[in-house]
């Protein structure tokens, strides 16, 4: 991965439906050498898909994160157990006071809160479960990762 590859992913994150052509002229490469290079990350998991972006807000849904501390080494039958529930959209495991945290999707604070007594708390392994109502999302680096990652030098890199 050298720094044209990283320039690549950036444009391809801000625009997945940018063009080969329009990735080619600013970078001043050939829309080969573009079209050969996503499809190395493609193949070698650098690029692990496309994807579009919803705003839960116009649909009128809330988003909120659910962090759950689990007794004892049940995780995985509470991962299986969280699977069955729509309103879950991602889990993460976590090191620090909670075991998972949940991105939920729900209509209402209500609908929120009966997730979280109705569904949630009736699962035994589940201890504590805290709440935070998510306002708004900002995006301040959007390339944080890509700017972490070290780059090779373009000699050792074949386009």
């Amino acid at each position: 991965m050298d720094e044209v590859d990283l320039k690549i992913l950036g444009m391809l994150r801000a625009n997945a439906r940018e063009s080969f052509g329009n990735i080619a002229e600013a970078l001043q490469i050939s829309k080969a050498t573009v079209s050969r290079r996503i499809s190395r990350l493609e193949s070698e998991g650098y690029l692990a898909g496309y994807t579009t972006v919803t705003n839960p807000s116009k649909v009128g849904l809330m988003r909120a994160l659910i962090s759950l501390e689990v007794v004892g080494s049940a995780t995985n039958s509470v991962i299986e157990e969280l699977r069955k529930f729509q309103e879950i959209e991602s889990l993460y495991k976590v090191f620090g006071d909670h075991s998972l945290v949940c991105e939920v999707f729900t209509k209402s604070v209500d609908s929120l809160y009966l997730l979280i007594q109705g569904k949630l708390l009736a699962i035994p392994s589940i201890h504590n479960v805290e709440v935070d109502i998510l306002i708004e999302r900002m995006t301040i680096n959007p390339n944080a990762d890509l700017n972490m990652i070290p780059q090779q030098s373009p000699a050792a890199q074949q386009s």
